[in-house]
């Protein structure tokens, strides 16, 4: 048998096939962006799927207005220090402040507790605390809403332990009173497709334009535009302004879908949400055409581009909440301007916010936009250079 298979590897590495093996891996290899695209993706994206699609929810920050500010509320607010779901995020003096942060996504739950608190805990009265969830996830709202109930009963088996009165056994001296915002009827659908809108048109903008970009170096065509009188600047713009306007249309459909199909509401100003979609489209491009500044052929466009693009997906938050991520991959997702525009998105489809709270996501889009398209405009006037 050893003789057998002796013979069978002589045969093999003897063979045609093993001499034009031979000289195609080495053909490979010697193509370096080629072997690092095909072996650095897999590890890459392996890790960041494991980080980022974390299905426990934890790290959720809740804001406290504690009218009571006594001992007795104190020890109360204590019980979310006993699981790692929740942390405090701050301390409010006002409830409408804190409902102001629940609006631009700094808190995830908001907890109010009433003024007559440790006198109510002093003479056992029923007590109502109110808690109140941005349900934009609504996933994440019923989780939270299960931890707190637990919470809540433990603070009220304990009291009850410890009072040994047999009135303050039957019934819970602590009560939730629970308010949702933003998504009432707890629709998984709506956080989903609300995200969903930056993934699509960023995939479908990024490839457009490298795509775009690419068939006109292989064909050659690049060369004879720049010897036209246009500027290599101009020559960008007439390529991305058909996109823009395209990637519009695309914006007003998808529109129409999640409201149609998928009930979405529309709360915010769609003149607001269509100027801040066109500035993201910017980005988008920008990102495809210096996919494209950087690639020699389509299909190098493309393996690119699959380098690029889940990244973006995945740290964005579209699909899993940010806060439930390690703390390094937070600090990873403010360099996606995905996020901002997922931000956007929820904040004026859901939230029904304006320009007046969205406006640091603008901003940071602008400047994601001007870095992007100048680096893109450069790297193209080296290559023809």
């Amino acid at each position: 048998m050893r003789k057998g298979l002796a013979n069978l590897i002589e045969i093999i590495f003897g063979s045609r096939f093993w001499a034009l093996f031979q000289k195609e891996f080495a053909q490979i290899f010697r193509n370096r962006q080629l072997v690092i695209q095909l072996l650095v993706p897999p590890t890459v994206f392996l890790m960041l799927f494991g980080f980022a699609l974390n299905p426990e929810v934890q790290n959720l920050k809740v804001g406290i207005t504690d009218y009571s500010n006594s001992s007795a509320s104190r020890e109360f607010v204590e019980i979310l220090n006993q699981t790692d779901a929740f942390v405090i995020s701050r301390y409010y003096p006002d409830q409408e402040d804190m409902i102001a942060d629940l609006a631009t996504g700094k808190l995830t739950v908001g907890i109010t507790i009433p003024p007559e608190f440790a006198d109510d805990v002093v003479k056992r009265r029923t007590i109502e605390v109110q808690a109140l969830y941005d349900a934009v996830d609504a996933n994440t709202a019923s989780v939270a809403s299960g931890y707190i109930s637990q919470l809540v009963s433990n603070y009220n088996l304990r009291h009850t332990n410890n009072s040994g009165s047999p009135v303050a056994s039957q019934r819970n001296q602590v009560q939730v009173q629970t308010s949702v915002f933003y998504n009432p009827g707890l629709e998984t659908s709506w956080f989903i497709v609300s995200g969903i809108f930056g993934i699509v048109l960023t995939v479908i903008g990024s490839q457009a334009a490298a795509s775009l970009v690419v068939r006109e170096k292989e064909a050659g065509t690049i060369e004879q535009l720049v010897m036209t009188p246009a500027s290599n600047t101009e020559v960008i713009l007439a390529k991305v302004c058909p996109l823009l306007v395209l990637l519009t249309v695309d914006v007003v459909i998808a529109l129409s879908v999640a409201k149609l199909v998928f009930g979405v509401p529309l709360r915010g100003n769609l003149l607001v949400f269509l100027m801040i979609a066109v500035l993201y489209f910017w980005v988008g491009i920008s990102i495809g055409i210096l996919i494209a500044s950087y690639s020699k052929s389509e299909q190098q466009t493309q393996l690119t581009a699959f380098f690029v693009n889940p990244p973006l997906t995945l740290l964005c938050g579209a699909m899993t909440p940010i806060s439930s991520m390690p703390t390094f991959v937070q600090w990873l997702s403010y360099l996606d301007p995905l996020r901002y525009f997922v931000e956007v998105c929820r904040g004026i489809l859901l939230k029904g916010v304006g320009i007046e709270v969205l406006w640091p996501q603008v901003l940071i889009l602008l400047l994601f936009a001007t870095v992007l398209m100048t680096l893109s405009i450069r790297q193209f006037r080296r290559q023809l250079g």
